[in-house]
């Protein structure tokens, strides 16, 4: 629970001025790592249908477990909770007021192109609310040779029955089936069609949409259903083109129209409402003038509400009731973004998260018949509210002008100047940093380090132009966007050049790598966390996927040839500064052969590396043990090179 005015909310406070603490003049003390690593109290929170119990996602003894409560809630009341086993809790969905579909990840050995090997994927899992009786749904043998994903739900058509993708044995293509949660017995309602990677049902369940995509031709199309259940073309698009940004989000709640992303009145995506019958776009129902509005809520078959992230999550609700509930809260809180996550119980019960770039997540209940908040509950309790460090939007120039947006994070309570300083770029790479709370950098700025988070070009959110500009970059233009990030900290102040290091996970550990063969006298230390290291092994891992030309023609292009100069592996022996390696044994996304390869590379050139392999890993820590893992190897390492 948060101090000051996050832990006071009493009834009324929708309508209440609420003033902002004063600013911290000690430096805030260091906190255990358990504190950090620890996973977030809560997540997923969401409400069954009529509101009667709450659902979530909770650590007990540092690995993930579902929890449900009886609404409201009642001091000494014992929850229902499940925890894992041989696999971990992944997420969850309401079929009903009475059961849940839970999400699993399994590690099994399954055939591979390699031999028979562990991998990671999920299974789904139907429970009841008190989490006694539970079924597997759709369990398949894991040696058919297909990396399995969780089963994708398209549609609740009842409290017992849903539309779910499923690939069967015809190939990696999803078919659909009608599933009856309880029994788990299925009956097929479409074959799967080859290059078909997606279905649409409308809120009826009945199938209106398919999606193909076509690697070789580099080539995707949407279909429509028509008279006698045929489908024909609504849109085709050229991938590796301006194609407009056309994508189909889902139906509205009549079942008429469908509401579209697109961009083909501008640079930043929109979201328009599209007339099937007429097969003419219509009006634009969402948008926003510095970003891209892409994404949509969707709730038993239709769109309820369009979501996107400007500096914090925003939500636009298609019930205006319900708009103008959220339009109360952001007033009524002017220092945080208030979000209504769910409504039930008839609209009077609403649940809402309240998001802020100076405290963590927290989750409230408002409940409408008496005008009164209730506090559900923190993400991190353990990190006291004197304890947080803002976090402040910064743009600055790149070399060749360009505004490069990233956010800056100083330790509390210190002049931020001439400080010990992390340059920290994001994953993906086609991703982004958002002002909500990072655990990561609050745990290095607790440790005294400032932290610049670059959202170099090839980011998203920034619109067409911003994002494509990183297609095929990798070692290029952003990562020259990291380097004048790191100029822009020395020539502000904040970042004394001489302790200065760059620290990244996935797409942002290859970046820290690079920034060590291309910028070594820039940093002092290079810290990679489950980092791509040779992007000829990566070339390689994504040509058998379904995927391979559209993935490589966005990374690399098609001359692997170019791949050398732009892979750290080929190019250790251009590094002068020590290295830490981080890396996951069950690391599926970015496999844990890069980091082997990568010392190797650099123990054969002489260089100063450290290595850390933690077993049973995937690409991101499921359990609290890991993350402490991790966080004591940067903790160590950082304060070896750059001091405190």
């Amino acid at each position: 629970m948060r101090k000051g005015w996050r832990a006071s909310w009493i009834a009324g406070a929708l309508l209440a001025g609420l003033c902002a603490g004063s600013a911290l003049a000690e430096a805030a003390p260091e906190l255990p790592v358990e504190n950090f690593a620890h996973l977030p109290v809560m997540a997923d929170v969401d409400m069954s249908p009529d509101g009667s119990h709450v659902a979530f996602l909770a650590p007990v003894n540092g690995r993930q477990h579902l929890v449900v409560r009886k609404l409201p809630l009642t001091p000494g009341e014992k929850p229902a909770v499940i925890g894992p086993s041989d696999a971990e809790i992944v997420g969850f969905d309401w079929i009903s007021n009475e059961r849940l579909l839970v999400r699993i990840l399994t590690t099994e050995k399954m055939n591979t192109s390699d031999g028979r090997k562990p991998l990671r994927f999920t299974r789904t899992v139907s429970m009841s609310r008190d989490l006694k009786d539970m079924k597997v749904l759709l369990s398949r043998a894991p040696d058919n040779g297909y990396f399995l994903q969780h089963t994708p739900i398209l549609q609740f058509i009842d409290d017992e029955n849903v539309l779910a993708a499923y690939p069967t044995e015809d190939g990696p293509w999803p078919g659909v089936v009608k599933l009856n949660v309880i029994s788990g017995s299925f009956t097929r309602v479409r074959r799967p069609v080859r290059n078909v990677i997606a279905f649409i049902p409308d809120p009826t369940g009945e199938i209106r949409i398919a999606e193909t995509y076509n690697d070789r031709a580099l080539e995707s199309r949407y279909l429509r259903r028509v008279a006698g259940g045929d489908f024909e073309l609504m849109m085709k698009n050229k991938v590796m083109e301006d194609d407009g940004g056309f994508g189909i989000l889902g139906f509205d709640a009549s079942g008429q129209n469908l509401f579209v992303v697109s961009r083909h009145e501008g640079d930043l995506s929109a979201i328009y409402r599209y007339d099937l019958a007429s097969d003419q776009m219509g009006e634009k129902v969402a948008s926003d003038p510095r970003f891209d509005v892409s994404s949509a809520v969707v709730q038993r078959g239709a769109v309820v509400a369009f979501a996107w992230l400007d500096d914090l999550p925003r939500r636009q609700w298609v019930d205006p009731a319900v708009q103008k509930l959220q339009d109360a809260l952001d007033k009524a809180v002017p220092d945080s973004r208030e979000i209504v996550m769910d409504v039930a119980d008839g609209g009077n019960l609403v649940l809402v998260a309240s998001y802020s770039l100076s405290a963590p997540t927290t989750y409230r209940l408002f409940n409408r018949r008496t005008k009164e908040f209730s506090i559900f509950g923190d993400t991190y309790p353990g990190i006291p509210q004197e304890s947080v460090s803002p976090r402040k939007p910064v743009t600055y120039k790149a070399t060749d002008g360009t505004d490069i947006p990233g956010y800056l994070v100083l330790p509390v309570g210190v002049e931020g100047k001439n400080l010990p300083f992390i340059i920290m770029p994001h994953g993906g790479p086609f991703s982004r940093d958002d002002g909500t709370f990072d655990v990561m950098a609050q745990f290095l700025a607790n440790r005294g380090y400032g932290v610049l988070q670059p959202n170099f070009r090839g980011s998203t959110g920034y619109g067409y132009a911003f994002n494509q500009a990183g297609e095929r970059q990798w070692g290029g233009l952003m990562q020259d966007d990291v380097t004048d990030a790191a100029k822009w900290a020395v020539a502000q102040g904040y970042a004394d050049p001489n302790r200065m290091c760059i620290l990244g996970w996935s797409y942002g550990g290859y970046a820290a790598l690079m920034a060590a063969v291309k910028t070594p006298d820039l940093f002092k230390c290079a810290v990679a966390t489950a980092p791509v290291a040779n992007l000829e092994r990566l070339y390689d891992e994504v040509k058998s996927s379904g995927f391979g030309n559209i993935t490589r023609g966005l990374y690399f292009g098609d001359n692997s040839d170019a791949l050398k100069p732009i892979s750290p592996y080929h190019q250790a022996d251009k590094i002068k500064v020590p290295v830490l390696l981080v890396h996951g044994d069950l690391d599926y996304q970015a496999s844990v052969a890069h980091g082997r390869d990568m010392r190797r590379a650099l123990e054969r050139a002489g260089k100063q590396v450290e290595y850390v392999e933690i077993k049973g890993m995937d690409h991101a820590p499921l359990v609290t043990e890991h993350m402490k893992i991790v966080m004591q190897a940067w903790e160590k390492f950082l304060k070896t090179h750059l001091g405190k």
